[in-house]
């Protein structure tokens, strides 16, 4: 009677049933813990950009204090023309396109309004790697990291990523909320 021998290579029916067990038990237990720090980033953009809007504002504000007849328009972005527009109170509450004549103000209805409102921020801090999206005729953003949205008002809220999160701009008092 003949021997065979036989080097086993690889893995048995049950060892492989075993590891797809384990690695489904690590799945269920670290993807709760992986979306709950997702969310915590997502909030973490959201003031973060709210904050260096806030300081954005001050320092836009304190600049048109310093002007010398507290003008309607002011360089922002330091490119030449005067185009980010200011309300008695020294607060961006438009653009320009030529440094005279407003193209649009955050108390305009519809696209004009979203596009200011888009403006001033980008006009007031540089987002580098982050966009703003003005919102469509129905308010809404198919692409961007923040969506601008004019609410009348003299206010405007910039929704991240069609989340609960977003920055509110409040140009009567400069005041910033985030959440």
């Amino acid at each position: 009677m003949r021997l065979y021998h036989f080097d086993a290579k690889g893995f048995t029916l049950i060892e492989l049933v075993i590891v797809v067990v384990l690695l489904s038990m690590l799945a269920a237990v670290a993807l709760p813990r992986f979306l709950n720090v997702t969310q915590e980033a997502e909030v973490a953009v959201v003031k973060s950009t709210g904050g260096a809007f806030s300081t954005g504002l001050l320092i836009a504000k304190t600049k048109w204090e310093l002007s010398s007849n507290k003008q309607a328009y002011l360089d922002m972005d330091e490119d030449g023309t005067p185009e980010t527009i200011f309300n008695a109170k020294g607060f961006p509450i438009g653009i320009s396109g030529d440094g005279n004549t407003a193209l649009s103000d955050i108390n305009n209805e519809g696209e004009a309004g979203h596009d200011a409102c888009s403006e001033i921020l980008t006009h007031v801090i540089n987002l580098s790697g982050v966009t703003v999206i003005p919102a469509d005729a129905n308010g809404k953003c198919s692409s961007g990291d923040f969506c601008a949205k004019a609410m009348g008002n003299n206010e405007c809220i910039y929704t991240y990523k069609n989340s609960k999160n977003f920055i509110k701009y409040k140009a009567n008092t400069g005041e910033v909320l985030y959440q």
